[in-house]
């Protein structure tokens, strides 16, 4: 990926024939720019990984500390399991090695406040809309939808019509609660996605359209990667029959990401793109590098209410 500069242009993205997988249909990605050594790893070693509250705990942090020597990269929307409440990370982060870093989380299970101080990263991921609420999306007037900071009250809503999106209760409105049980449903019948040489991004089409893509440095971290984002976006695809995505949509969808500039924030390492009509670009960098970058389709009705 390019070299990060303020402001920058996302990469040129080469998007490839879709695959069905359950009701969605997902599209690999390619990109251009130089394959570099990873610098990271997306394996959390719980010998040297540990997650937990703080000695005074708060709901928007939790502590990681990574006594290992190579950096671990965590994810925006990853549920966090255990401590007095289930969480999720806010943004993409980079966890330094040898180190001890405040984690920026939201909370997804608004019926519990106490347990254990310790908690665990799973391979789940938040759903759309809980995403949406996580990055503060918000359309304005003209049409044009902005990212703000995470609205707690928001992802709680968002997590409460997920279950009844889903027809799932959970006494604790877990969202990883009601996650654990869907996925038991549905996650079996399913066959591996497999990747293909190269490919470093996926786009994923939900109702035949275009929801996200998510790109990565590395075809190493997509291939680790791909299957924990498409089950994502499954349990709401669960609601309809499916319909096929034409490539040309996914391809539209890739355009509008390109056109997109990113720029830096007031968090090190991460990047938004400006008020748009149609999507929602976050990037996180590590020195010259775009680790990873993702991005949704604001016009899609299980990302942003109309």
């Amino acid at each position: 990926m390019p070299a990060i500069q303020s402001p920058i242009q996302l990469p040129k993205l080469h998007v490839g024939s879709g695959f069905r997988y359950g009701n969605l249909t997902w599209f690999p990605v390619w990109t251009d720019s130089e394959v570099k050594p990873r610098r990271y790893t997306t394996k959390v070693n719980s010998a040297q990984v540990s997650l937990a509250e703080k000695e005074n705990a708060r709901v928007p942090v939790l502590e990681i500390s990574n006594t290992g020597n190579t950096p671990v990269l965590l994810f925006e929307g990853a549920l966090l399991e255990g401590g007095w409440q289930h969480r999720a990370l806010t943004r993409t982060m980079l966890v330094p090695a040898n180190s001890r870093t405040d984690l920026p989380v939201v909370c997804v299970e608004a019926g519990r406040w106490g347990g254990a101080r310790s908690q665990s990263i799973g391979d789940m991921i938040a759903p759309a809309r809980v995403r949406s609420a996580i990055r503060g999306l918000s359309r304005h007037e003209s049409g044009r939808v902005s990212q703000t900071r995470a609205d707690q009250g928001r992802v709680w809503d968002e997590v409460n019509n997920f279950s009844d999106f889903i027809h799932h209760r959970d006494e604790t409105s877990s969202l990883v609660n009601i996650r654990t049980s869907v996925d038991q449903n549905h996650r079996s019948n399913l066959s591996t996605p497999k990747a293909l040489a190269g490919q470093r991004g996926v786009i994923v089409a939900v109702m035949g359209q275009p929801i996200a893509l998510e790109l990565f440095d590395h075809p190493s971290t997509l291939k680790e990667r791909l299957e924990s984002v498409l089950h994502s976006f499954l349990p709401e695809s669960l609601r309809n029959a499916y319909v096929e995505t034409p490539g040309r949509r996914a391809r539209r969808f890739a355009t509008r990401i390109e056109a997109s500039i990113v720029e830096r924030t007031e968090n090190e390492g991460m990047l938004r793109n400006r008020e748009d009509l149609d999507v929602a670009t976050e990037a996180v960098a590590d020195l010259d590098s775009l680790l990873h970058v993702s991005s949704l389709n604001v016009r899609h009705e299980l990302v942003l209410a109309a």
